[in-house]
């Protein structure tokens, strides 16, 4: 069955065009550039399409890739849709070979079939969105499930090999006996979903070593930070006990300035003597010891910030320690970073109980509202490993299923983290 080139390059453009997105976009969680440029793009690419020879696969793959290359956002993605075909190709394969082997139709058939042919290359897109499901589901499941960039571009020039060497069979299969190729065919099946459990196996493994990595130094920066904390607890004890032992001598002075009439160098006196006060009892009581080490930690760092704790916050947390530190710290962290950059250089905190429910509020003095790109906040920061943050924070939140929002308003930015039924364990043993 033959079919106007006009119709069958449309058609094929269309179908190639919706299998490389998959790939490249929602299979990786990866975004797309905006709309205005997407529509032109796609546009160009289906008049190429149309203006392609007869039956020009080759041309065809090519302009697809240069509109998944233009309009991909990321330097991964990118770089994903450069190295995609291989892979395409041989989930088509894949496809298309029970249906040669039901319909019992040789290879060498196909290119002089158009219906045949466009139909064939169909067959796959089920499989992307059942993959893409698969990922989906795995990813909610799993903490911080991540494919490193890296390890793609070796999985595809695997597959690419892989693919090479069938393409090389497949077209051998047409010339062979029925009863072999038939037995070709289903070799071919099996060698290409055993490659793609393969590809599978070694990303889900390569994730799992990432996150004990990260889950192994988010324990030790715990661990620094408590002695941190514990070693600043010391020094301003030991501040104390000498603020102590010397303050009978500090009132007797600023008396003797007072009966002298020395106004003026009393109120410095006490100004220096506010400033010393300050310093010795700086620390602040949440209630819980490792947010208050995460706290110290960010006073120590930055200084000039005016910290409010309002509240108390449970000694014992529903969060693994890991979970709570990456959650906290990258919150605080987050805060104070932002609040330095204002003059008013404010960050307070805000724990507050309604039954068994806990609401811990962060409200920082800010210059301007967090970036958001496609649901996502973006760092403002160039400096190379930012950005990671915030991210890191949302997903650890939604992996132990915590409900936040955010808001910003008068140069104030808060972020609100809801515990629903947090106190539910400790009301039940009162």
């Amino acid at each position: 069955m033959e079919m106007n080139p006009v119709i069958f390059h449309l058609i094929a453009f269309c179908i190639e065009i919706v299998k490389m997105y998959l790939f490249c976009f929602p299979l990786f969680r990866q975004h797309t550039r905006p709309l205005r440029v997407m529509i032109p793009t796609l546009a160009a690419g289906v008049l190429l399409a149309l203006a392609l020879p007869s039956k020009s696969s080759l041309f065809l793959w090519i302009i697809v890739t240069l509109c998944c290359f233009i309009i991909a956002e990321s330097r991964f993605s990118r770089t994903v849709s450069l190295l995609a075909y291989p892979v395409i190709s041989m989930l088509d394969m894949t496809a298309a070979l029970p249906v040669l082997f039901l319909f019992n139709t040789a290879a060498s058939e196909m290119p002089e079939n158009s219906a045949m042919k466009l139909i064939s290359n169909m067959l796959s897109i089920p499989l992307w969105l059942l993959l893409i499901m698969i990922v989906r589901i795995a990813a909610s499941r799993r903490r911080h499930l991540q494919i490193r960039g890296k390890l793609i571009v070796p999985i595809i020039l695997f597959l690419i090999a892989v693919g090479a060497m069938e393409t090389v069979a497949f077209s051998i299969a047409g010339k062979l006996p029925g009863n072999i190729r038939t037995v070709l065919l289903i070799s071919l099946l099996a060698a290409n979903l055993l490659s793609l459990a393969l590809c599978v196996w070694v990303l889900r493994s390569d994730s799992d070593n990432l996150l004990l990595t990260q889950e192994s130094r988010m324990m030790q920066k715990q661990m620094e930070l408590q002695k941190q904390h514990y070693t600043r607890l010391m020094e301003k004890s030991e501040e104390l006990r000498s603020f102590r032992h010397d303050i009978r001598n500090h009132i007797y002075c600023m008396r003797v300035l007072l009966d002298e009439g020395n106004l003026e160098e009393l109120k410095s006196y006490m100004d220096s003597m506010d400033v010393m006060v300050h310093s010795v009892g700086d620390s602040i009581k949440s209630g819980n010891k490792l947010l208050d080490a995460i706290i110290g930690e960010q006073m120590h760092k930055y200084p000039d910030v005016k910290v409010r704790f309002n509240g108390s916050y449970p000694e014992q947390s529903m969060l693994s320690d890991v979970d709570f530190c990456t959650i906290f710290f990258n919150a605080l962290s987050n805060a104070f970073e932002a609040a330095v950059q204002t003059e008013e250089k404010t960050v307070e905190m805000n724990v507050r109980t309604l039954e068994t429910h806990l609401l811990l509020s962060v409200s920082n003095s800010a210059l301007s509202a967090p970036q958001v790109r496609h649901n996502r906040y973006i760092s403002t920061k160039d400096e190379k490993g930012h950005g990671y943050g915030m991210s890191n924070m949302i997903a650890c939140l939604k992996q132990n299923q915590l409900q936040y929002d955010t808001d910003f308003a008068d140069g104030i930015f808060t972020l609100n983290i809801y515990f629903m039924n947090a106190l539910a364990p400790f009301t039940a043993k009162n």
